[in-house]
């Protein structure tokens, strides 16, 4: 008798332990004690409706996951934080991978009490704007001495997604040398141009704001500098009643061309705003895009009669200058003096007849804007002291009302390469709304024999 209690107390014994062993394989890898449950937790991102978990699941045809790296996506990267309510202890913390069992599994031994948990991707909560996204989520629960509880977690994504693209009739209006800057109204700002279009970048959501601001600069095809400001208003009935940015509301902003008239051609926005957490995408009606730029005249319309007459005026323009070839110095030779009320937004260098020929001793394109140039061009230009580097600052933003072009040291050239006949510089200048130009020609006489 004594053998069989023995033995059934060593079968006990080896149950027990196995118990224990499968239990701790079960429910995780930290011990559980008498008093404790146990947090069993499914994480997945989610992003427009889907929930998703590698950049490499087949989700969506891969619409949804080829926005995105596999750091952000991939669960397993995230970090993992569970805070007891009353202390605001952080009672466990670390990244996904490390908190799984061997079964894949989050199944964390907790006392009996209130907590809170959240996952995210990147300590994103205080970056202003970023070419990542930022995925969080979290949730509270409770938990109960001997019992497991369940809590699904989804992250989404936490920031305002915003995206610029143009439409075939805005390209066909237009030069590629337009730029889009967004805000987001607390200090988010992000320039957009040709070369990152269509590219996505994610905004700090802001606190109790319902749009974003949109600042645009654009030349038309025929050279007319357009510079507009718009509000992109959040749809008050906007899907879950959220009419302030929310985090995971997606901006697509599309410049388009917005009419024309014999004079003139305006610019316009579309914008598509998406909820990724359902995957809705809603068109934003016209009338939430208020727009504040300068008074534009429409075709049949008279012009506002408290504008000036004379926005834009020369001193020096047009003018004609002889020499003989050879020469060192032009006779009479003057700078001329632009005044624009308000602001150059273009000045068109368009150079023709005999030096057009010879541009390339100088590396100097036959048209060039003086106030939106490449590196190579303004290199050239500022080397040729046609401008300063700080001229051309204040030309490019737009702000510059009086400028003095210094051709000196550009047309002493013409006697010294040109044997005979005429150079002509055209100077083309565009305020937003009106252009003036006029013509500065060099003629150059043979040199007798």
């Amino acid at each position: 008798m004594k053998r069989y209690k023995s033995l059934i107390g060593l079968l006990s014994l080896i149950i027990g332990l196995s118990s224990c062993e499968m239990r701790d394989e079960l429910w995780g890898k930290g011990e559980v004690g008498p008093n404790d449950g146990v947090l069993e937790l499914d994480l997945s991102s989610l992003y427009n409706g889907v929930k998703i978990s590698r950049a490499t699941d087949a989700v969506d045809n891969g619409t949804t996951t080829g926005n995105f790296n596999e750091e952000d996506i991939n669960i397993d990267n995230y970090t993992l934080v569970v805070t007891k309510t009353d202390t605001q202890e952080e009672v466990e913390k670390g990244l996904v991978s490390d908190l799984k069992n061997e079964e894949g599994k989050v199944l964390i031994p907790l006392s009996e009490g209130d907590y809170s948990v959240k996952a995210y991707n990147y300590e994103g909560e205080n970056v202003t704007v970023s070419e990542r996204p930022f995925f969080k989520g979290e949730q509270t629960f409770s938990v109960k001495k001997g019992v497991s509880t369940g809590v699904d977690l989804s992250c989404k994504l936490a920031c305002v997604e915003v995206e610029l693209g143009v439409t075939e009739s805005f390209t066909a209006s237009f030069k590629d040398d337009y730029t889009v800057t967004v805000d987001n109204g607390e200090g988010a700002t992000q320039v957009f141009t040709k070369d990152n279009l269509d590219k996505k970048y994610y905004f700090k959501t802001p606190d109790q704001q319902d749009h974003l601001s949109a600042a645009i600069k654009a030349t038309s095809i025929e050279g007319n500098f357009i510079e507009l400001k718009a509000t992109i208003q959040k749809p008050a009935d906007a899907e879950g009643g959220h009419a302030n940015l929310a985090g995971g509301d997606s901006f697509v902003i599309n410049l388009t061309e917005d009419g024309a008239t014999d004079s003139y051609i305006k610019l316009g926005l579309e914008v598509d705003l998406t909820f990724t957490e359902v995957g809705e995408t809603i068109e934003i009606p016209v009338e939430n895009i208020i727009y504040d730029g300068p008074d534009v005249p429409e075709g049949g319309e008279d012009t506002d009669p408290e504008e000036p007459e004379a926005s834009i005026t020369f001193e020096g323009l047009p003018a004609k200058y002889t020499c003989t070839a050879g020469d060192s110095e032009i006779e009479g030779l003057q700078d001329v003096h632009i005044s624009a009320t308000r602001g150059i937004k273009n000045l068109n260098v368009t150079i023709s007849g005999e030096i057009a020929g010879l541009l390339g001793m100088v590396q100097l394109p036959e048209t060039f804007d003086i106030c939106n140039m490449d590196e190579d061009v303004k290199e050239k230009v500022i080397g040729l002291q046609l401008v300063t580097d700080d001229e051309y600052n204040q030309l490019h933003a737009g702000t510059c009302t009086d400028f003095t072009f210094k051709l000196g040291s550009l047309l002493v050239l013409i006697p010294q390469v040109v044997q005979s006949g005429d150079s002509v510089f055209n100077l083309s200048v565009s305020d937003g709304v009106d252009t003036k130009s006029g013509d500065i020609t060099v003629t150059v006489n043979p040199k007798e024999e």
